[in-house]
């Protein structure tokens, strides 16, 4: 029920209580005249399904039932995030990586001069050059 259906609810039954509590005082006034033990029961039932009633309308227009939250559809999208980030990290991980081949091996056996350097006398002449 919506707050202002509430709240027109509420000011019915207060209105209604008002009345009743008018028709109270005529009862009782007449009841006084006529003799209190045959009007008092009528009275006490009609006084006090009212007050009963008015009351509970007003208990709701000031402290409502809470708004039921539907936490399932929020569990369940929670779930299902977390095991596609799971799948995700799982994928990458797996995934294979491209390797640096580094430096190639060579196929050809090295020289000598590869292995113990260039014997001396056989570099650049050191005498005419510069």
């Amino acid at each position: 029920m919506s707050a202002e259906k509430t709240r027109a609810r509420a000011r019915k039954d207060a209105a209604e209580a008002v009345h009743t509590f008018a028709d109270a005082g005529r009862i009782a006034g007449g009841a006084v005249v006529e003799g209190v033990s045959t009007r008092l029961p009528d009275l006490s039932g009609v006084v006090s399904g009212s007050v009963h009633d008015a009351r509970h309308a007003l208990a709701e227009v000031v402290e409502p039932t809470p708004a039921r939250v539907r936490r399932a559809p929020w569990i369940i999208a929670v779930l299902l995030l977390t095991a596609a980030a799971v799948w995700g990290w799982v994928t990458v991980l797996q995934r294979e990586r491209e390797v640096d081949p580094g430096t190639p091996v060579p196929t050809t056996p090295p020289t000598d001069d590869q292995i113990h350097g260039k014997p001396i006398g056989q570099g650049r002449s050191q005498t005419g050059g510069h």
